[in-house]
């Protein structure tokens, strides 16, 4: 990971030189079906849902969030511990930008980097590292995925109303959001409108993810959200997310795209939270290109010409058209 801020713009001074790594571990998680295998669309349609879990080398971060024929697509490893409470901890530590090494299995000594997490209320939580397609590729159960966690506590000088989730110094030097006038200015794709976040509302925003709805082909178009990719750094206005997550006006929250899209009402792009403030000390400056793997050097940095629709549209006979994920 060589990743820096742009030429000129120096990162907010921060607590990194007190904060403590801990090395915490992960193993693949599997992909699991409970229940029945159809869920349904927002438009009533049943689909079979398919990309939560396991290892998914067709995906990985800066890659379109929509166009997939799967439900919230997680990019390349998807890992978890058996042990929930374990599996609680993985998630509170490990930090966006964090060193992810293979220990054992045919991936043996592979690196990878921490991208995001992804919490479905009731069935999962899911760390997500991206590695080389080859190091995926060669992925075997019996391996052990050792993250050396460090973010945990990371705080801004100067500005106490700001709160950091899952955000490793790492990711914040190549980010580089730096203060301005007494505000920290933190630079995203796009600002998410209070109404399209859905699940993750009420939770701990240090153990969740947050949905961006994305049914609605329209809004999101409206908003200028219908091309995002994974990996983009994403504002959602009037949203606190500082401890538990919900709608606060004059609120502003950043976080990372860090899943695909998602046909079902109240479920999308799975949003893991970086920055959180309630009292308007943060700010989002616009930036076409602030997506983490251009940052991190991972995954698949691309140009956005070509990013697939959302929710492109499909027409069936006698109905109306209908978004898919």
């Amino acid at each position: 990971m060589t990743g820096r801020a742009p030429r000129g713009r120096r990162p907010a001074p921060t607590n990194r030189d007190r904060l403590v790594a801990t090395v915490v571990v992960g193993w693949v998680a599997p992909v699991q079906l409970q229940g029945d295998p159809y869920v349904v669309a927002a438009d009533g349609t049943p689909f079979v849902a398919v990309g939560a879990g396991g290892i998914c080398p067709t995906v990985r971060v800066g890659a379109p969030a929509g166009g997939w024929a799967a439900e919230q697509v997680e990019p390349a490893a998807s890992l978890a511990h058996p042990d929930p409470d374990a599996n609680a901890a993985l998630l509170l530590h490990a930090c966006v930008g964090n060193r992810v090494e293979v220990q054992g299995g045919g991936a043996d000594g592979a690196v990878g980097v921490v991208t995001g997490s992804h919490e479905q209320f009731g069935a999962f939580r899911h760390l997500l590292v991206d590695f080389p397609a080859a190091v995926l590729e060669g992925i075997t159960p019996e391996g052990r995925f050792a993250v050396r966690a460090i973010g945990c506590g990371l705080a801004v000088d100067g500005l106490p109303s700001v709160v950091c989730h899952h955000l490793s110094p790492e990711l914040w030097d190549a980010w580089g959001p730096r203060q301005e006038e007494g505000r920290l200015v933190a630079r995203a794709v796009a600002t998410v409108p209070p109404e399209l976040v859905g699940m993750g509302s009420g939770r701990w925003a240090a153990l969740t993810s947050l949905a961006v709805q994305t049914s609605d082909a329209a809004t999101l178009r409206r908003h200028r959200l219908d091309r995002l990719r994974i990996g983009d750094l994403v504002a959602l206005r009037d949203w606190d997310a500082r401890h538990a997550a919900g709608h606060r006006p004059g609120a502003v929250t950043i976080g990372v795209v860090a899943t695909g899209t998602s046909r079902r009402a109240g479920q999308g792009c799975a949003v893991t939270v970086l920055l959180s403030c309630a009292d308007g000390s943060l700010v989002a400056e616009p930036d076409p290109a602030a997506n983490i793997a251009g940052m991190l050097g991972i995954g698949m940095p691309s140009g956005r010409a070509g990013a697939a629709p959302l929710t492109p549209t499909v027409s069936r006979p006698g109905s109306s058209p209908a978004g898919t994920g």
